[in-house]
Formats: structure tokens, C-alpha cells, sequence
């Protein structure tokens, strides 16, 4: 190992803010600062010195949980005596700690090439999956596509191009990479019949399922569905046929079906299936045998057990007061929603409510009996429940369905990792018959049942036990007849229950799949605790009942082998029988298989046994499994796009590396997991020890480049080194189908195989066949890669909207994040996260002073071109793509419409539909009234000034506001013309009916505790975010009513960057989604704010030419004075909003020196005339936090401007 050559920054050119570096290192150490001061405690700083020189810091000392002053000491004299300034960072002084934040940020970076600047979670980061559009690439038909669209799509574009795509992005090679695996693995086969994907449109689903040793899991896929056909069982059974056969799935591999059809369409799908292959195993009968023998059992006994619990139901849902004990009886698990409770139907429910009955007779005897005497239905109860016959036939019940309900149990598992529950279904299963017969048949005649099957030898009455032997349910029974009336009704209740067992077991061996023996022996050969239980013999007869010998010599060498693997686990569970204990059955035969050569009998025969379908099997639960899987290979395309930046070696592909101090070395590239792909840089697994690296690709070599890096002397000297050569020609022969049985199991000999085999040109395939599955296409379809079919931040297939700026779109969760993140902006004036994924932690910032836009450095490097970030860097200044579109390259390109498109979005971004306001006419010019207006929230009357601009006669305007700034504008410069009512939450009904009623509602409530940029909002339900339902309040009261044409107009409004949740919660209350509009179009100032109305043409695209609106800052200036800009930012109350940016320069010159804005400039910014806010003696602050909580003029300008049509004008 080389020694750490560590590099110290000399000086720091970092401008990267606050925020940035908190979220770098809450990335890199998982933690979750809030603040720079939190780290005064140095436990971070000694992670990422340790990290940087590992074995520098003694972690184990590191106090993580420092709770004061001494801790944080100590934690930073592990670090190093020269840092001179710990009194600061222990006290929490925010300069220190940012600069120390900043130093460690380099020192990390300049160390550890591992870490990128731009290191973000991977939910943001941004990848394209590359897919191409033929159709033929998708071999399934319309039916599936259909179906996949219907179970795993969430967006909310419609169309069968969309489904189709979505289908492909989806399932992608995955087809394929079925048909090659099942062609040496063998493999089940799922049906299930009537799967409802719309309305009068039923398919019939096909998966297949196998046991992946390379994963040690059992994988259910995928394979196509079927238009369905009522009760034609023959037409999809063909057609299942049919289907196998089109994908070439291997008859000779395929070992057993499950069905979920009726028993007659079930049986014609099996019988076909079993042309194919005459041993199947069908499945289905094994997971519908409780319910059918308890059906079959139940209906021998008498009624009244059936009747009793009838009546108990019929009470307990017409009765109008509930007794707990009957709700407890019938609760969710009863399914108490079915208009009768029957226990023909299923196992578990009959044993459940037998057992709950019987748990609380006592109580129901009481409670039946204080009924309403006229009550004749709780008397029958009562009568019943009386009878000791009935409660009888409930004690036997319990006691007889406990073995089916065991059984039963362990078939509902929510467990999709069930092989140690399979154990248990086939041991238990393997037992039934031998329990059932036991309790009513005589030893010799029971175990001549279990081998022949005869049911004859059921209902043969000299078999049958005797009376006193006859199982009539335990102890407890026996009991209550010797002590009960029920004496007397013994005979006709033992043969009852004799019926009841014959009709119960029969149906069990009518149901089981296979016989007991069977059952018994797959149950013992699988686990690996009763391995040594198998004999030879037995593992031979399982291999010829299942078909997989056909010889006498294949029987010999299944037998041969398998005593081999009992000899070999003997040896390994002596070494360590505790170690043995906690591994997993599916890890256990995967070590095991893994070791075994592909052409072991014995390999095939434990991979048809674990291709078994295990529970759960409900539909549903099956089908969240395969999307889920079949997402996981759509996410695999995307970490291998990920790496496409033109200099190859993609996920999963074989090479030689360059290591420092070694000849080339093998490995295969693997898959970067928590952070974004570093151009040029490849992840890389060694072969020998397992290590991993990071390398650049100029250290890399394809490993068809065998001859040329082959090391013959490391070969022979390093066993490590050709430990490494054996392992990756391997796993090359395995993608090639190469076999070197040749080598009769003698590595050294297979080794030299394995060599030859490279030095010649890994013939016949070639390189070619080791690369990857799926790649060559992967790479063939990255050609037809089309960048509109994908999320352009996380590259999602699963499209909600298109993105309003870029030509891509945006799935459901980005587009979420795009909507509440978009006008977000940090102190320096600038956006907060990327103007293209609304992510990203390193960003490039336009350089154009009126502009607030930047890029992140994942969206440059993967949309544009791999090296954009680090190019754009020296490019001073620099103008981004929305300024400059002609910059736009690669998938980067600005869509032409792109203003009008954004305002599209933010109309549209509701996931809520509403019906549309009421539609008033417009009123005839000689019957238009003057306006009455009540305003919430007034401010500084900016309504009225609007109002009487657009020349609007004003009956009566009534304000609520309380600032008293506020309320002195609008009494000195509209002349008392304004009646203050003070705080709205004083306003009554009575109120409102005195003044009047209105024509037009406005108000915005404050949006302090709304506002995002608040850390320390409240949200809509705490604080001032509470004043919205004042709003929402009055507007309820002074809507007219459905018979009252007289138009009424109303206008709500507040910031755009709010939470999605308050949003949403605000939409649902005004029942509308809001429109956006950006003062900025039609003022020199930014001022994005939301909408809520049903002002006419509120939809319409605001008028930016406008004579009267003053665009440019320069407009707005008083003489001698020079604008920097054309546009400004927000201006909000507070003082530092005048400046671009936190530390950036004020807007205005004058005499060669910067200056504020002044009042009277504010004022006509805002749209206001000059002077308008010069009352009162305010000062400069005051003046401009009551314009800071202003509306733009202009804005309700043009909003108020369609009610000339229906109110009278001067």
C-alpha cells in the first residue's frame, strides 16, 4: 500500500455559500445539520480528516454525542494542535465555523478524488434512460401493454403511444433476459384469470417465476397477458401455450403451474400445459385445499351450527345497538360487509368464528336472553344457544378445522421471501392426510390409504374405528357429553362426524398435488437441518417422479451427487454449526448451487423445487412484485446511462485496471450508488480480493484486450493474481455459455482451459458474448434516445406534466419539487436550486445582471455534454441558456414558448379538478350599477387606486386593515373616500348585511407564516397563516345564492412559495387552482405571486406592452440618476432587498456612487403615483414596508380590467 500524499489548500476560491456547504457534508457524513454552528463540536471535522488520511484520527475516541465544552476540546485535540481558533468554533461563532466548514470542503477535495463538488442525493440526480421506439423491441402484445400501463403507471398522460413507451421504458430487455434464463433454469408458470384493467376489460395475466442463485432470491416476471374469454377455459389454455412458445420458453424446463381460474378452466389450462411436459406439477389445487375440505366437511355435519351463526349475523346488522361482543365477533376479519356469514366458504374464517363463538357463549346466552321478549329472533338464538347438541358440534368444529386452519395460515404470509414458509406448507401438507386419518381410521388401513389413494377404503365401514376410539375432538368434548343432555344425541353426532372426517380427507387427497411421500421428502431434501433424514433413494424416486431422470444412470449419478452435498454440509455445519443456524434457506442453496456444475443433476432438481410458487399468491400482491422488479431493471438502464459520456466501460462490463504498483488487473465497473457519476471516472470491483476503486477510463482496458494485459508472471507468482484470472474468466464463460467440464473438476486443469480459451478470442462468441445483458442493444438504443420521453431531472418515464422551460418533462414528484422550488431565492438574489431540475448542490450563476437564473453542475455535464461545468467556470461572464438560447447543446434545449409555458404550469399544477366558476353575462351599458367593494387586508388601498384609474363609478368601499401607516395613505390620498372597518376577524354577518351587499371581494392575507422562506413559518392552520379562513369565512357568507343572478366577483392572493400542502389546502377551500403572475412582465421589478378568483378572463396572458407601465428602472428615476439594471428583485420590507443580491450592488448610480432606490422611484416600481406614501411624516423604512406588503398595480390592473363590462364607469 502507498503511503497518503496529502495536499494542504493553500487559499480558498470557493464561493460556495452556507447552505451548499451544510448540504455537502450532510451528504457526505449522513447527518443532518441545520445550522454551520452545529458543527463547534469537531466530530465532523475528525470523520473527514480520517477519511481523507485514513487511520489519522482514532474514530473510537471521537465523542459524537458532545454535550459541552470539554467535549468539543477533546474531539478537536484529536485533530491537531495548530488549529488556534477552537474558543471561537466551540462558542458558536458563525464566521469561524464557516470558514473552517470551507477549508474542510477543500481538504476533502483536493484528497479524495472519490468526492465530487456537486455530490447531491439520488433521487435528484439526473439521468436519461436510452430506449429505443421500435415496437418490435417490445414482444408482448397490446393486452400487456395495457396491463402494465394499468398496475404500475402514475402519471397522468393518456394515450396508447404513452402506454406503449411506458411499457417499453418499463420492461425494457427484461423480455429477453427472461427467455435466456429460463432456457438453463427451470421455472413456473403463473395464470391469473379475469384481472380487471378497465371498465368491461378483463386479461388473463402470464408470470413466470424461478430461483435466481446470482441474486439468492426467488424472482416472479413479467411475461404477457391475455385478452380473457368468459368461460372459455380451452381458448386460454391455447393460448398460454401459445405464449411460452412465442418467448421460446423451454418446455423441458418448465415444472410446475399455478392457476387461480374455476376448477374446470384450471384443469383444461393444466392439461395443455402438460402436453408440453407430462410430469408438471400443478399448484393450484395445494392452495385452495383448506377452504375446499373445510366446505366439504362442514356440509356433513348438521345445520344448526350453520343456522346459529346466521341468525347471530342477521341480528347483529339489523339490531340498531351494538353489544361489544358481537362487534368484536364480526369484525374486519369476518368480512362483515357480506349480507351472510357462511362456513362453506373459507377455512379461516370458519375456525375463527367457531373459536370466538365458543370463547363467548356464556356472554352471548346472556346478552340473547335480555333481549326484547318480543324480539322472536333473539329468542330462537337464545333456544339454540341453550341446546348443548349445537354447542357441541362448535367444540368438535374448533378442534377438527385446527390442523386444515395450521396449514391455511401459513398460505396467507405477507412475506415475498417465503421458501422457509414453503417448508412449512409442504411438511404440514405431507402430514394431513396422516392426521385425518388417524382420527377415524385403523392404523394398517390408514397407511394402505396413504399409499394407494383408494377413497373406497374411506367409506368402507370395517376400517373404520370403533366408537370409543373415533377422535371426536379431544378430552374437552368427551367431557361435556358425559355432563350435558347432548348424551342422548351421541350416536347420531358420531356419525356426523365420521361423515365429516371421510368427506374432509377425501377432499384433501383429491387436492393434493402430490402424494404425502413426495411432499415429505422435498419438505426434508430442501431444508438443510433434516438433510440427513433424505435417503438416496429417496432423492432418486423424487427425480423420477418429476421427471428429471430418465435413466437408471441418471437416477445413479442424482444419488451419487447428492450424498456428496450430505457429506460436504456435514463437514461444513462440524466447522461451524452456529453459522450454519442463521443463514437463510434462499442463501443456503445459492452457496451451494453456485459450487455445482451446470450440468448437475442434482443442481436441476433443488432449482425445480425452489422454482415452486411460495406465498403470498393473492393477485395483487403478486403483481406490486413485478412491477417492482421491473422497475428495478428500468433503474438499472438509468445508472448505466448515467455512465454514457462517451468514454465507454459501462456498468457491468469486464476490464483491466491500472493499479499503482501492480500489473493490469481485472474487474468489472460497477454501479455508483450514492452519488452522481463523476465524468470520465469508473467505479471498478476487483477480482481476487474484492476491493473497489475509483479510476478515471484512461486507466482502463476492455478484457477482450486479454492477450496484450495478461501478466504471465504475476500468473505464476501472485496466487491472488490468478485467483483473479480464474474468477473473471469465469464469470465470461457464463455469459458466453462456455462449459470446461472437460476438466473433470481439476481447477488447475480448468484453469489452463480457461486461458487457452482467452488467448484464442473467448471463441465462438467472442467479446460479445460477455458483455452485460441487454447492452448491445442499450447501446443501440441510446441512438434513438429521445429527450422528451423523460423526467429531465430524474429521468423518470412516468411523465406528469412537459417541463415549461426545457424540451423534456417532469414526473409527478420533480414536478412537485419544480413548483414550490422554482421562485425560490437565497440572499444573494439568485435562485436557490437549478432553473433546470430545481436540484443540484454546485451551480453556475448567469451573469447578466437582470437576470437570477443558475445551472447545476449534473445538469450541464450529463444534458449538454460531460466537462460543460468546468468550461462554463472560466467563461466571465456568462450568459445562461435562457438569455442566450443559440448557447443550447446536446439534450438542452429551451423550448420557444418557454414564458408562456411556465405561466401554463403554474395555472395547471393542481392535482385537484374543480368545476368551473359560475359565468356571469355581461350587464348592458345602461344597467350597470356602480361597484360596492369590500377589502380584506386592504394595505394601502391599492384596490381603490385601480379601481378608479380604470374609471369605475365606486358606490361604497370598505377596508379592513390595521397598520396604521397603512390606513393614513389611503385616508390623506383618497380623501376619506375609504371606510376602515379595522381587524377583519370583527366582522359579523350582521355586519355585512348592514353594508351590503357587495359586488367585489379582495384581500391577501399575510404571508409571513406561508412563506418558505420563513424557517420559522406556522403554515396555514398557526399564527397569521389562520387569517386565510377569515377570508374563505366572509367570502361564504357573501356569495349569492344559486337563484341570485346578480354578479359577484371575488380575488385572493398570496406568495407563490408556499409548501405544496398549504397549497393544496387553499385550492380546496376556494375550490379553484390559482393562476401565477409575475409582476416583472408589465413592472421593473420581480413580484411572482398566486392568484385565486372568478374575475373574468383572470386566464388570459397579461398585456406586457403596455403604454402606461413603466417596464425598464430607468423609467422610474428621478433626474440624473442611472439605473444598473432594467429589472430589479423583490422588493420586500425589509431594507437589504434593494441590493442584488445579499452582498451585491444597489440598483442606481448617482455621481459615480452607488445609491437606494429612493421613495418616490419604490412608488412607481410599484406602479403607484409619486408622493403616493409621503404622508404622515414617514420615514424611508416605513414607506417601504408598506409597499413591501403591497400589491403591484399594474397586476391588478390588469386583472380588474374585464368588470367595466358589468359596472358602471365615470
Amino acid at each position: 500500500m502507498a503511503s497518503t500524499v496529502v495536499v494542504t489548500p493553500d487559499s480558498l476560491h470557493d464561493k460556495t455559500n452556507r447552505f451548499h456547504l451544510l448540504a455537502w457534508v450532510n451528504n457526505l457524513l449522513k447527518t443532518n445539520f441545520k445550522d454551520v454552528r452545529e458543527l463547534g463540536s469537531g466530530a465532523c471535522h475528525c470523520q473527514i480528516t480520517n477519511w481523507v488520511i485514513p487511520g489519522s484520527v482514532d474514530l473510537t475516541k471521537v465523542k459524537f454525542d458532545a454535550q459541552g465544552e470539554d467535549d468539543y476540546k477533546h474531539n478537536f485535540r484529536l485533530l491537531n494542535e495548530a488549529f488556534s481558533k477552537i474558543e471561537e468554533l466551540i462558542k458558536g461563532d458563525f464566521k469561524r465555523n464557516f470558514e473552517i466548514l470551507r477549508w474542510f470542503k477543500a481538504f476533502y477535495e483536493m484528497n479524495v478524488k472519490k468526492t465530487n463538488k456537486h455530490m447531491k442525493s439520488s433521487t435528484s440526480s439526473k439521468s436519461t434512460i436510452p430506449q429505443s421506439h421500435d415496437s418490435d423491441q417490445l414482444p408482448c402484445s397490446d393486452t400487456a401493454i395495457r396491463f402494465i400501463h394499468m398496475q404500475c403507471y402514475t402519471g397522468s398522460d393518456k394515450g396508447e403511444q404513452v402506454s406503449r413507451h411506458f411499457a417499453l421504458s418499463k420492461l425494457g430487455q427484461y423480455l429477453k433476459n427472461i427467455t435466456s434464463v429460463c432456457q438453463h433454469t427451470p421455472y413456473c408458470v403463473y395464470i391469473y384469470v379475469g384481472v380487471t384493467v378497465a371498465k368491461d376489460d378483463t386479461v388473463s395475466v402470464v408470470l413466470v417465476g424461478f430461483f435466481d442463485v446470482k441474486t439468492s432470491r426467488y424472482c416472479i416476471r413479467f411475461l404477457d397477458a391475455l385478452k380473457s374469454v368468459d368461460d372459455a377455459g380451452d381458448q386460454t389454455a391455447a393460448a398460454v401455450v401459445a405464449t411460452l412458445k412465442k418467448f421460446g420458453l423451454p418446455s423441458h424446463n418448465l415444472v410446475a403451474v399455478y392457476c387461480d381460474a374455476s376448477g374446470k378452466a384450471s384443469e383444461q389450462i393444466c392439461s395443455q400445459l402438460r402436453e408440453l411436459n407430462p410430469h408438471l406439477i400443478a399448484l393450484g389445487g395445494l392452495y385452495t385445499m383448506a377452504d375446499a375440505a373445510c366446505s366439504a366437511g362442514v356440509k356433513e355435519l348438521s345445520s344448526h351450527t350453520q343456522e346459529l351463526i346466521a341468525h347471530i349475523h342477521a341480528h347483529y346488522s339489523s339490531c340498531p345497538t351494538k353489544n361489544d361482543n358481537l362487534t368484536n365477533l364480526f369484525d374486519s376479519d369476518i368480512t362483515v360487509d357480506s349480507a351472510t356469514i357462511d362456513l362453506n366458504t373459507s377455512c379461516l374464517q370458519s375456525w375463527m368464528l367457531v373459536t370466538k363463538i365458543l370463547d363467548i357463549w356464556t356472554d352471548l346466552m346472556s346478552y340473547f336472553s335480555s333481549c326484547d321478549k318480543e324480539d322472536d329472533k333473539a329468542k330462537l338464538i337464545y333456544s339454540q344457544l341453550q341446546d348443548p347438541k349445537v354447542r357441541v358440534r362448535f367444540m368438535f368444529l374448533e378442534k377438527a378445522l385446527n390442523p386444515l386452519h395450521s396449514f391455511q395460515k401459513h398460505l396467507q404470509t405477507q412475506d415475498e421471501a417465503a421458501c422457509a414458509d414453503m417448508l412449512l406448507i409442504l411438511e404440514e401438507a405431507s402430514s394431513l392426510l396422516g392426521t385425518y386419518t388417524s382420527y377415524f381410521l385403523h392404523p394398517q388401513a390408514a397407511a394402505r390409504f396413504l399409499k394407494e389413494r383408494d377413497t373406497q377404503i374411506l367409506k368402507n365401514k370395517k376400517f373404520h374405528l370403533s366408537s370409543p376410539e373415533l377422535n371426536l375432538g379431544g378430552k374437552a368434548v368427551e367431557d361435556f357429553l358425559s355432563n350435558s343432555e347432548a348424551a342422548e344425541a351421541l350416536p347420531l353426532l358420531k356419525q356426523e362426524v365420521m361423515s365429516f372426517y371421510i368427506a374432509l380427507t377425501g377432499c384433501i387427497a383429491e387436492e393434493l398435488p402430490l402424494s404425502d411421500g413426495v411432499l415429505r421428502s422435498i419438505a426434508q431434501l430442501l431444508n438443510p437441518q433434516s438433510r440427513l433424514k433424505v435417503t438416496g433413494k429417496a432423492v432418486g424416486e423424487l427425480g423420477t417422479k418429476l421427471g428429471i431422470c430418465s435413466s437408471p444412470e441418471e437416477v445413479s449419478q442424482l444419488t451419487r451427487e447428492f450424498l456428496e452435498y450430505q457429506l460436504a454440509e456435514e463437514g461444513e455445519s462440524e466447522k461451524g454449526e452456529k453459522d450454519s443456524a442463521v443463514v437463510s434457506l434462499d442463501k443456503h442453496w445459492a452457496s451451494v448451487l453456485k459450487d455445482t456444475k451446470p450440468t448437475s443433476i442434482f443442481r436441476k432438481l433443488v432449482l425445480t423445487l425452489l422454482s415452486l410458487p411460495s406465498p403470498p399468491l393473492n393477485a395483487q400482491q403478486v403483481f406490486t412484485q413485478v412491477c417492482k422488479i421491473a422497475g428495478a431493471v428500468a433503474t438499472s438502464f438509468v445508472s448505466i446511462y448515467l455512465l454514457c459520456d462517451g468514454k465507454g466501460f459501462l456498468t457491468g462490463e469486464l476490464v483491466w485496471g491500472k493499479v499503482k504498483g501492480f500489473s493490469w488487473w481485472p474487474g468489472m465497473v460497477m454501479p455508483w450508488k450514492t452519488k452522481p457519476v463523476p465524468p470520465g471516472m469508473r467505479r471498478v470491483e476487483w477480482f481476487g480480493d474484492g476491493m473497489f476503486s475509483e479510476i478515471g477510463t484512461d486507466g482502463l482496458m476492455p478484457f477482450s484486450a486479454f492477450t496484450k494485459c495478461f501478466c504471465k508472471n504475476s500468473f505464476a507468482s501472485l496466487p491472488i493474481y490468478k485467483e483473479a484470472i480464474y474468477q473473471i474468466i469465469e464469470l465470461a464463460g457464463e455469459r458466453c455459455r462456455k462449459s470446461f467440464a472437460e476438466a473433470e473438476g481439476n481447477k488447475e486443469k480448468e484453469l489452463k482451459l480457461m486461458v487457452d480459451w482467452a488467448v484464442e478470442g473467448f471463441l465462438p462468441t467472442g467479446p460479445e458474448g460477455f458483455l452485460p445483458p441487454g447492452m448491445c442493444t442499450l447501446k443501440k438504443s441510446i441512438k434513438n434516445f429521445v429527450i422528451s420521453d423523460f423526467c429531465l431531472s430524474c429521468g423518470s418515464p412516468e411523465l406528469e406534466v412537459q417541463h415549461p422551460l426545457f424540451e423534456g418533462g417532469l414526473c409527478l414528484k420533480c414536478k412537485e419539487n419544480f413548483t414550490e422550488t422554482l421562485y425560490r431565492y437565497d440572499e444573494d438574489g439568485y435562485q436557490s436550486y437549478c432553473t433546470v431540475c430545481c436540484a443540484g448542490l454546485e451551480v453556475i450563476l448567469c451573469g447578466n445582471a437582470s437576470c437570477c437564473r443558475c445551472f447545476c453542475k449534473d445538469c450541464l455535464d450529463i444534458l449538454v455534454s460531460p466537462g460543460t461545468f468546468d468550461k462554463l467556470k472560466d467563461v466571465d461572464p456568462w450568459s445562461c441558456y435562457v438569455c442566450e438560447p443559440s448557447q443550447c447543446e446536446g439534450n438542452l434545449k429551451l423550448r420557444p414558448d418557454w414564458s408562456v409555458k411556465v405561466q401554463d404550469l403554474f395555472v395547471n399544477n393542481s392535482a385537484m379538478s374543480f368545476e368551473p366558476h359560475r359565468v356571469y353575462p355581461s350587464i348592458p351599458a345602461d344597467h350597470r350599477k356602480p361597484i360596492k367593494v369590500l377589502s380584506l387586508f386592504d394595505g394601502i388601498a391599492t384596490g381603490y387606486l385601480v379601481l378608479k384609474d380604470l374609471g369605475f363609478k365606486i358606490e361604497r368601499y370598505i377596508a379592513s386593515e390595521i397598520c396604521e401607516d397603512s390606513i393614513a395613505v389611503g385616508m390623506v390620498k383618497h380623501e376619506g373616500s375609504i371606510e376602515y372597518v379595522n381587524d377583519v376577524r370583527t366582522i359579523t354577518r350582521k355586519h355585512l348585511a348592514e353594508w351590503g351587499p357587495f359586488d367585489l371581494l379582495i384581500g391577501g392575507s399575510p404571508c409571513n407564516d406561508l412563506s418558505m422562506v420563513n424557517p420559522l413559518r406556522k403554515g396555514l392552520f398557526e399564527g397569521t397563516g389562520r387569517l386565510f379562513f377569515e377570508f374563505y369565512r366572509i367570502l361564504t357568507l357573501l356569495k349569492p345564492k344559486e337563484d341570485d343572478d346578480r354578479p359577484f366577483f371575488w380575488l385572493f392572493e398570496n406568495v407563490v412559495f408556499m409548501s405544496a400542502n398549504d397549497k393544496s389546502d387553499i385550492c380546496r377551500f376556494l375550490e379553484c387552482n390559482p393562476i401565477l403572475i409575475d409582476a416583472v412582465k408589465v413592472s421593473p421589478a420581480h413580484r411572482a405571486r398566486y392568484f385565486w378568483g372568478n374575475l373574468p378572463g383572470m386566464n388570459r396572458y397579461i398585456l406586457i406592452h403596455n403604454n402606461n407601465n413603466k417596464l425598464a428602472l430607468q423609467d422610474c428615476l428621478e433626474v440624473g440618476r442611472l439605473a444598473k439594471f432594467d429589472k430589479v428583485r423583490t422588493i420586500t420590507t425589509k431594507s437589504n432587498s434593494i441590493r442584488q443580491g445579499k452582498m451585491g450592488p444597489l440598483p442606481v448610480t448617482m455621481n459615480g456612487k452607488e445609491d437606494y432606490l429612493w421613495c418616490t422611484e419604490m412608488e412607481q416600481v410599484f406602479g403607484f403615483p409619486k408622493h403616493y406614501t409621503d404622508v404622515n411624516n414617514m420615514g424611508r423604512m416605513q414607506r417601504q414596508k408598506v409597499l413591501g406588503r403591497s400589491w403591484s398595480v399594474p397586476v391588478i390592473r390588469h386583472l380588474f380590467a374585464p368588470l367595466k363590462d358589468y359596472f358602471k364607469c365615470e
